[in-house]
């Protein structure tokens, strides 16, 4: 029977994934059907294409001082991404332009959306970047992106935030389901004044110094800022969409790592991610070992 492994979508929390990925490989369990959505794509991606490492590498050289660079600092409404600059990181990655789906040893897949339809888009063929990189394009952080026939996409996790369904089309028969969506909405943020000292915070202060300013200071409560609004409301969508998802389609095992603390962003924390991950698939071990009995 083939074991298939389904990697949601969660942004910078996604990095559990390489640890989950560890765990299964030190116990000698070893996916052969892999689908992602967004940071699911990416990490998915590079398991199937055997880049896992070069993955991994990237993803712990990113630090607080280097964080930055990913963001476009003129903070356009094209979003707020530094496109050059995650591509570079995505290829350095081992998720390559020239590498096609097809000639991957493992079957692989990725999911997106179309932007004007809303239809859910599989992508199992072609170019292994050109599979992830519309999968990840996040509404409101990354701009739209233009598929061969002219369509526009976004990021899969609008539509399957766990790409269990795309799993079992591949041709797994068991399928391991990594929620990164769990207990999102219990997350208790940081106070506001802990807030304005935040990495993010410092990225919206300098967002809003772009803009006209105002002739008076706001008085009293202030609503929260765009960042703020922006990743309450993805959450909010991708906690919704993934319990109906996963109500209509079960896998046999299901992994909700606990990193609903770590920020939308925060990608300089790949090293607690990874380790989370690690440490829920050890905990869930010998669940895990008798489904793929």
């Amino acid at each position: 029977m083939k074991l298939g492994l389904a990697l949601g979508s969660g942004s910078a929390r996604g990095f559990s994934h390489i640890g989950i990925i560890d765990c299964l490989l030190d116990n000698g369990i070893i996916p052969s059907v892999v689908a992602g959505t967004s940071i699911g794509a990416i990490v998915g991606a590079a398991y199937a294409s055997g880049h896992l490492e070069n993955l991994r590498r990237q993803a712990l050289a990113i630090n607080r001082l280097n964080w930055t660079s990913f963001f476009n600092p003129s903070f356009s409404i094209d979003g707020w991404i530094n496109l050059k600059q995650m591509q570079l990181f995505l290829l350095k990655s081992g998720v390559l332009r020239k590498e096609k789906i097809e000639g991957l040893q493992i079957p692989f897949g990725t999911v997106t959306c179309d932007l004007m339809t809303g239809k859910e888009i599989w992508i199992t063929k072609g170019s292994v970047f050109d599979s992830v990189w519309p999968s990840m394009a996040m509404p409101g952080v990354f701009p739209p992106v233009e598929g061969p026939d002219g369509r526009w996409f976004i990021d899969g996790g609008i539509v399957n935030p766990v790409p269990v369904s795309l799993c079992r089309a591949l041709g797994a028969d068991i399928v391991i389901a990594v929620n990164l969506n769990n207990d999102l909405l219990r997350r208790v943020d940081v106070m506001y004044e802990e807030k304005k000292t935040g990495e993010i915070a410092k990225l919206v202060a300098k967002a809003k110094k772009l803009l006209p300013k105002k002739n008076k200071e706001p008085i009293g409560p202030q609503p929260p800022d765009f960042f703020e609004t922006i990743s309450r409301s993805i959450n909010i969508a991708q906690d919704r969409i993934t319990k109906t998802r996963l109500a209509g389609d079960p896998p046999e095992v299901i992994l909700c790592p606990k990193v609903a603390d770590i920020g939308l962003l925060e990608t300089y924390r790949a090293e607690e991610s990874i380790n989370a991950g690690y440490r829920c698939c050890e905990m869930n071990i010998e669940a895990i070992k008798d489904a793929v009995r």
